[in-house]
Parts: structure tokens; sequence; C-alpha cells
């Protein structure tokens, strides 16, 4: 049985493997990491990076790492991802812990998020083309129909405040929110969370206990594997249980609760307000499934165990949403439930049959019973018979195929020591398909961006949908070398594009979807076809393909961007026909010139536990790319841009201008600036600007001020003057947390740090006034450091 230090151990390989993989900070990876595994454990849909921080600590904090968009057509929910600053993963064997006052500050913290861009104030100072302002503008275009908010909080500690006796503690809920009425819902996925979640078969384990008990009646029957009751809830109770577990209770249900505007649920709607005796009669009432019951001497049931509504996900929900709406009184409403005992060990393969038997008299999407389809065993087949060609230096292996949550984990997990290191080296984990992220590379072969960036599970079931009944039977260890080829090539575009000069940072895997798309889609108007023979033999593609994939990704984003495109939010965008048909119309892009593989390494954050001498409250953004070719953060500020000339301001706005990086709000500043007005300004816009800009190639030096000659009468920016010491003194302070103790352990090894060093960097971290000379000799230390061979890029914070 595997252990929580263990499964620490497990997920700090992934995420450092991920983070080499993909040339990207541990944190950016653990953040993914875990988003996959709640992705997959059904507790979210999709997952998007958008990172915020402001302040974390203080009543003005804000935070926010990433976001589930989908989750509003599902339920009319809204859903925020934070991620624990203190970023503990290492090969210590102690098990760090984190209470429940340090998980509300991140609560609190997501809280104000939403809550400014509800009301419009974090747009106001937001810079445009960031995920975060597009998000928050979705908040807040939809608020009068957002049912409530799940805030997601995940940590790789262990949370203090839960035991496994009483996981319902995890999940706190708070009803009619004073600010806004919408439903509030925090959810901590701590250490031991994550390892049951990712370690889990079909079904999360839970236990509703019933106090009262409800009476029920067993229906005769010679199946040992199975018992069915029937019994009646009331709408009351159904509402309780959907409020506290969500979407958790159709794991295994054929369909998602879209909205109350469908037919079926409006006409539900009506009966519970104006007929709510009636509803036993008119309604088809439920079929449900459980792991075990436990019965009183009166034959009542007192608890059920791993509920799983499989038929009647609609009436669950309208019946919730009712209730929240309409302020409905649900007493009177009686719900039929036809309830089938299923033994754990038979549940995975049971609930599916289940599920789609008693929702035959529907036309039911093959997708949610499709991982014990002939098509997938099949896919499952030929993954473990094929093995990549040889290369120099390097053992055959196998791209293994998940076509079950928590396959792979379950496999490995099995063995002992000695055959699981077999297992791992013949079947590498960064060498995983799994059964969801297939389709998406097939549809983008298929020239369906669209498609594929509706999300996983949508893009699943119209793949299944358009699937023919014998498409399993055209499968073959050809198709399958194709399909891993197809995920090479999506790969490589993905992890390529953030090195590009035209990336603005944002819709990293849009742009990758549709550069497959359109790289596709002009080798069929060619008349020619992809070599994934040769791709396959060198399990990578070569520099003159990735080179018209880069086109094509350039070409992808100016679409995807394009300040005239119909709808605003970019993701929205990404999933309409037209955003596809728009970058059909572009030349073609197998012109390119050829472009090299990327081999560098980044070096990553800390990977170290803080070190509690050095922190502060002061948490800034933290994720991006650590490569020393990248300009840095500390060149690319302006802190004062009201001290720069109209010329200068001139030249940026027509480099800008022609690279396209003008939202709104920075082209009126820069326009406000040439006219010498300075109130109107919109400093983080600018800044972002510039990032992209010096990015681009704009040279920094050619910006000059109004007495650039030299510092006069104290307006210049000269190193001695007080206006660059404040830069200095801001510049040090938004260094995160993380990379000061990377900084201080590599200094002191190298005894470049002094005790009085120390001295002052404990008083930085603490937020305390430094002194003029404090400050000039930590900024001397930094260059001191920087010049002894330290990366650079470590040293600063991100713009």
């Amino acid at each position: 049985m595997l252990t929580v230090e263990e499964y620490r151990h497990e997920l700090w390989r992934e995420v450092t493997e991920r983070a080499q993989d993909h040339e990207i900070y541990d944190q950016e990876a653990f953040f993914e990491t875990t988003c996959e595994i709640l992705r997959d454990s059904e507790a979210i849909t999709a997952y998007h990076p958008a990172y915020t921080r402001y302040r974390m600590g203080t009543s003005q904090a804000l935070a926010i790492d990433g976001y589930d968009q989908d989750a509003f057509e599902m339920d009319e929910s809204i859903v925020v991802i934070a991620c624990d600053d203190k970023f503990t993963l290492d090969e210590d064997d102690t098990l760090p812990t984190i209470q429940s006052n340090e998980c509300k500050r991140y609560f609190n913290a997501m809280h104000r998020f939403v809550a400014s861009a509800w009301n419009g104030t974090y747009q106001a100072r937001a810079e445009e083309s960031s995920e975060t302002f597009e998000f928050a503008q979705f908040i807040h275009e939809h608020r009068t129909s957002i049912s409530r908010i799940r805030l997601y909080f995940i940590t790789d500690r262990e949370y203090t405040g839960r035991d496994d006796s009483s996981k319902s503690q995890i999940d706190r809920y708070t009803k009619d929110g004073e600010d806004y009425k919408v439903s509030w819902e925090t959810h901590i996925w701590d250490i031991r969370r994550l390892m049951e979640s990712s370690r889990a078969g079909l079904i999360e384990h839970t236990s509703i206990v019933l106090e009262n008990g409800l009476p029920a009646v067993k229906a005769s029957g010679y199946d040992e594997s199975m018992d069915t009751y029937l019994l009646f809830v009331t709408g009351n109770m159904l509402s309780k249980w959907y409020r506290k577990y969500g979407s958790k209770l159709m794991e295994a249900n054929v369909r998602s609760f879209l909205s109350m505007r469908g037919k079926v649920n409006k006409g539900i709607r009506q009966t519970l307000n104006e007929n709510p005796d009636r509803f036993v009669a008119y309604n088809n009432g439920l079929t449900a499934t459980a792991t075990c019951v436990k019965l009183n001497e009166r034959g009542c049931i007192t608890r059920l165990d791993d509920l799983q509504i499989v038929n009647g996900g609609q009436t669950t929900a309208s019946i919730f949403y009712t209730e929240q709406k309409d302020r409905t009184d649900l007493s009177r409403v009686i719900v039929p439930v036809k309830l089938v005992v299923v033994h754990e060990s038979v549940a995975r393969e049971l609930v599916p049959y289940i599920s789609r038997f008693t929702n035959s008299q529907n036309k039911v999407a093959e997708a949610d019973f499709s991982s014990n389809s002939e098509y997938q065993v099949k896919l499952e087949r030929l993954s473990r018979a094929t093995l990549t060609p040889p290369l120099p230096g390097a053992i055959q292996t196998h791209w293994y195929y998940e076509r079950a949550r928590g396959q792979y984990e379950s496999e490995r997990d099995r063995l002992d020591t000695t055959a699981r290191k077999s297992f791992e080296r013949a079947n590498p984990s960064k060498q995983r398909i799994k059964m969801v992220e297939a389709p998406k590379y097939l549809m983008c072969w298929d020239q369906q961006p669209q498609v594929a960036s509706l999300g996983l599970q949508k893009c699943f079931a119209k793949f299944v949908n358009s699937q023919k009944d014998d498409a399993a039977s055209n499968l073959d260890a050809d198709f399958y070398k194709r399909l891993v080829c197809k995920k090479i090539v999506f790969d490589t575009v993905y992890k390529h594009i953030k090195h590009t000069d035209w990336f603005l940072g944002a819709y990293q895997s849009n742009i990758a979807e549709y550069a497959v798309a359109k790289y596709s889609q002009d080798l069929k108007r060619a008349g020619t076809e992809c070599d994934f023979s040769a791709i396959w033999r060198r399990q990578s593609i070569d520099p003159e393909m990735l080179g018209c994939l880069m086109k094509a990704g350039q070409q992808a984003s100016k679409v995807l961007n394009d300040p005239r495109r119909p709808v605003q939010n970019v993701s929205e965008w990404a999933k309409k026909d037209q955003c596809w048909a728009n970058l059909k119309k572009h030349p073609s892009c197998l012109d390119a010139d050829p472009v090299e593989l990327a081999v560098e390494k980044p070096r990553h954050a800390s990977r170290r536990k803080t070190n509690p001498s050095t922190t502060s409250d002061i948490v800034t953004p933290r994720h991006g790319a650590m490569n020393d070719s990248q300009t840095t953060v500390d060149e690319e500020l302006i802190h004062d841009w009201r001290k720069l000339t109209a010329e200068s301001c001139r030249r940026l706005y027509d480099f800008a201008s022609g690279k396209a990086f003008l939202s709104p709000k920075s082209e009126a500043s820069l326009r406000a600036l040439m006219d010498g007005r300075d109130d109107s300004i919109n400093v983080n816009s600018l800044n972002y600007l510039i990032s992209l800009c010096v990015k681009a190639g704009f040279p920094l030096s050619s910006l000059s001020g109004r007495n650039d000659e030299g510092p006069t009468d104290g307006q210049g920016v000269s190193p001695s003057s007080d206006v660059h010491r404040m830069t200095h003194r801001e510049f040090l302070l938004a260094i995160p947390e993380q990379n000061w103790s990377t900084i201080i352990d590599w200094g002191r090894s190298h005894y470049l740090i002094s005790d009085d060093t120390m001295a002052e960097l404990a008083k930085l971290s603490r937020g305390g006034s430094l002194s003029d000379q404090e400050i000039d000799s930590l900024w001397q230390l930094r260059e001191r450091i920087v010049r002894n061979g330290f990366p650079r890029s470590v040293f600063a914070p991100r713009a």
C-alpha cells in the first residue's frame, strides 16, 4: 500500500519531469499535473492557466492560478483554482502540513478576485490581453446567470483540519452570501486527497449517513453481485445531497446538467413550483447505484456508500437549482428511486452497463461508456504490443494507452520494487496517452480545431459520435503508431510556441490545436501527406516540419487574437467554426524556413522548502519560462512612464502597432503620453506591452527620458537618484519568495552572502523600511551573484 510520503515523492518526480519536458517552472508543472488529477476525478471539467497575485496576507489580496470556464455550461458555476505558493515538493521524508487559517487566506483572496471581477473593478486595472482579464470579464458578463462559485485550493502539504473518517469537512458550503445571491463552495485538495483521487477507480468514495433511516423495499433476486431496492426521497433531501457533493453524485451518469433553460428542465421547474404533490406521479424518478448500504432493525437504510445517480441527473440538478433560484419549498416533493447496490469489486465493470441500459429510452452518446468499448480495448492492446523503434543509447519502450482513469498507476503499484522499475522503464510516464486526450490529436489532424477547443470531454463525445459502427475493425499497429506521432507533433508545437517572438503569452493550447489543423489542411491542399513513418522512426519531428508548424502557429495566433473577432473571449472564439474558416484563408505554411528543435532545459524555481526566515507576505507572479535568452524583467519594466519623451512613445507605438500588440488600454495610454497627457495612463497595460515588444526585438535603449542627457534636477533616472532607489526597492520586494530561497542557498554556498547581508534580507522579507544604503547593498549583491554565474532570470519578478 502506497504511503502519502511515497506518493509525494512520485508526484515530485512527475512534476519535475513535466517541468523539464515543457520547459516551465516547477510551480507551473505542479498546477498542470494536479489540475489533471482534478479533471480526471471530474471535480472540474477542464482547466486554463491564469495567474494573479496581489499582496497575499493583506485585506486587498487577490489570488488565482487558473479556472474552469466550461463548468458554467455544466452547472452554471464559476470555478477558480489557486495553488499553494509555499511550494514544498522535495526529496525530504518529512510531510509538511497546512492549517485551516492558511487555507482560508487563499480562499479569501480567491473570493476577492471573483468579487472584483463581478463588479468590474479588476478589469479596470488589468491588462486586456491576459487570460485573467478575459475570465474576469466572463464573470462580469454572466453574473446574473451564475448559480454558484467553486473555489479549489491545491497544496502538496497535508491539511491538518481533516481526517479520513469525515471527508465532508474538506468541502465547506456557505449558503446565500450577503454580497451576492449565489452559493459558495470551498474545496481543499491536499496531498492526501490528490493521492486518493489519482489512485481512485471509477467512483470516489463517499458515505451519506441517514440518521432517521430511509424506508426501502428490497427486490427478490439471485444475483449475488448486486441487490436492488425501491425507495422514495424528498426533494429537500435530494437537493441537500447535490449541494454537498455536486457532480460527484453523477460521475457515472450519461449526461451532465446544462442549464435550467431546456424544455425538460423548465417542465420540472414548473411542476416543482405549481404542483409539488404531483411530482412523484409526473416524473420517472432516478436510477442510482451504491457499493454498500447499512440497514437498521426496521429495514430502513441508514447509510449509503458511493452513491451514484446514473439516470436522473437532469432531475436532481433541476430540483437543486429551482430551490436556489425560486426559494421553492421542496418538503412536499417526493422522488422515486431505484437503487442498485453493486459490490465495490465489480462496480467498475457493472455501473457503466447500468448507466447504458437505464438510459436506453433516449439516444445516449457512446462517449460515456467508451472505456469498455471494443474500440478502446483494442487500442489498449495495440499499445501493449507496439514497441518504439531502437534508438541509439535508448531501450525500446511502449506508448502506454490508458483507457481508464488511474490505470497506469494501478498497474504499476501492484508490482514489487524491481518489477515496478522495469515497468517504468518500459512505459515512461511521459509516454502515456489518456483516452480522453487521444481524440484531440485526431480531430486536429482531421482539420477540426474548433472541436478540439471545446475541451477534452466534449471533443471526446463528438469524436465517438462521429465514428462508424465498424471503427474498431480498422484499428491496427499502423493506426496506433500514427496516433503516437500525432501526439508527438502536438506536444512539440505546444512546447515551441512560447519560444517564438509572436506568442503573446496566452492561449498556447488553442494555438497549438489550430496550428496542427492548418498544417494538415495545407498538406491536403498541396496533395501530399505527412511522413508519419519518419516521425515514428525518430520519435520526433524534423526542423523543416517544425518551421511549417510554427508559421501555422503564427497565423493561428493572429486569427485567435484578432481585435476584430466577433467573440471577445478568445477561448470561446476558438470554439467557433468561423474562427477556423478565418484561419483557412491564410496562405500555405509549407514554405516556411526550418526551425531547430529546442534542446535547452530550463533552470527551475526552488524545489526546496521555503526558508521561514526569508519569507514575506508579499507574493508576486512566479510563473514563466526560465531561459537566459529572454530579456529579464528588470530591463523590461518602466516604473515612471511620465518621464518618457513623446518621440520615445511614438517609436514604441509604431513598433507595437506593426506587431498587433496594442490593446485598447495600452493604445489609449500611449496616445495620451504622445499628446503630453499623463493623467489617465494604465501602467499595467504599458508594462505588459513593453515586455511583449522587448521580447519581439524592440530595443529598450531607443526609449529616452525628458532629460536623458544626464540627471539634472532630480527628474532623471540616474542610478543614484531617489527615484531609482525606489525602483530597486520595489523590484527587490517583488521577487518571489521561492526564488529568494534559491538565491540565498546558492549565494551562501558560494560565500557571497555575509551575516550582515542576511540581516538585510530578513528585514526585506518582513517588509521593513530599508535605508538607501541597504537598498544599494542588496542591489549590488544581486549584480555580484549574477556576475558569478547565477541565472539572472531567477533574480527577477515576472512582468
